[in-house]
């Protein structure tokens, strides 16, 4: 099913695609909300992929399935939400949460009191999931090391509130699990969601599929060339690298430009300057320009070995060694030494 919107302004926000990746994710996600609850112990779910893969956009659509509400026994709350900060404290993690439920204390008090009133809250307002994206902060690449704290308080919250968890990020999530055996424990299977890949014939399809749902939605306001065409496709995948979330930025910018500068026309020279624009390239691939009709953009290991990288964060260069300099001495010191 394809959402579309009527307001040319969020036309591309509100366009949903479910695609195979995205529609698994979801049915993991749905049925470990309706059926974790009762459960002898809870059930546990990650969800990792690359940057601008949805993972995001995955949660977001099971949360707000579940939408709170407000009953004569109070605010129920079935999904509590959050965002794992750089670098995460029981304290900042447990205040978070707090913070999401609506706590107006949520600063107030010890870890332990904190922990006591969290707990509370999540029985008082029925809840059944925590989710907790950006899981990658509980891993430090500097150090290589998983902060255990963090991970073991987490592990106790869910048993105590006998809830299910959700966890999403980029692959050095499994780091935290790998090392923490009793949380690995509770999770299932990962789930994945992979960036598409041009030489995958069901990956190309489902993309070019996306493009084609985008086309039709935008095309209620602007007139635009054919975005799911065999030519376009490929230049929106060289571009993006495969990754939804950077043709959405992309596409988002062309609209934003349309509509600012009273146009109902998007032209490839329009798409050229959104896509310059909004998506990020590292300085390796700095250089590609997909949508220049100008440039032929072909099907061969160069083109796909750029778009590979896109998205991809560059290696951090490392840190230079110390280089031992050799004492110099003074004439007096060399005479003296004699």
């Amino acid at each position: 099913m394809i959402k579309i919107s009527d307001d040319p302004r969020r036309v591309i926000e509100n366009t949903l695609v479910p695609h195979t990746a995205f529609n698994s994710a979801i049915k993991s996600l749905n049925q470990c909300f309706e059926y974790a609850q009762g459960c002898s112990e809870p059930v546990c779910l990650a969800l990792l992929g690359e940057s601008r893969t949805g993972k995001s956009r995955a949660l977001e659509e099971c949360y707000v399935k579940h939408p709170r509400h407000r009953t004569l026994e109070g605010m129920v709350i079935p999904i509590v939400r959050v965002k794992a900060p750089s670098k995460p404290t029981v304290k900042g993690l447990v205040e978070m949460m707090l913070h999401d439920m609506g706590d107006p204390r949520s600063s107030n008090g010890t870890e332990n009191r904190k922990t006591t009133r969290l707990l509370e809250l999540m029985r008082g307002a029925s809840t059944r999931m925590l989710m907790v994206d950006e899981f990658q902060h509980f891993y430090d690449k500097v150090s290589h090391k998983v902060m255990h704290h963090v991970a073991d308080w987490l592990k106790i919250v869910v048993d105590e509130a006998r809830i299910a968890l959700v966890v999403s990020g980029i692959p050095t999530c499994r780091a935290v699990l790998d090392q923490n055996e009793q949380l690995a424990g509770r999770f299932l299977a990962p789930i994945s969601m992979p960036r598409f890949d041009w030489n995958n014939d069901d990956h190309r399809e489902e993309f070019e599929a996306i493009l084609a749902a985008f086309h039709e939605s935008m095309s209620r306001h602007f007139d635009l060339p054919e975005l799911d065409s065999e030519g376009m496709a490929f230049r929106f995948y060289c571009g993006t690298g495969g990754l939804i979330g950077y043709v959405v930025k992309m596409l988002r910018q062309a609209v934003w430009d349309a509509l600012d500068e009273g146009r109902k026309v998007i032209t490839v020279a329009d798409l050229a300057d959104a896509h310059q624009r909004s998506v990020w390239a590292t300085d390796g691939i700095v250089g590609i320009r997909p949508f220049d009709l100008s440039a032929s953009v072909a099907l061969n290991e160069l083109s796909l070995s750029m778009a590979a990288q896109v998205g991809v964060k560059a290696e951090e260069p490392a840190p230079k060694r110390k280089v031992a300099t050799r004492k110099k001495w003074k004439t007096s010191q060399i005479l003296s030494a004699q």
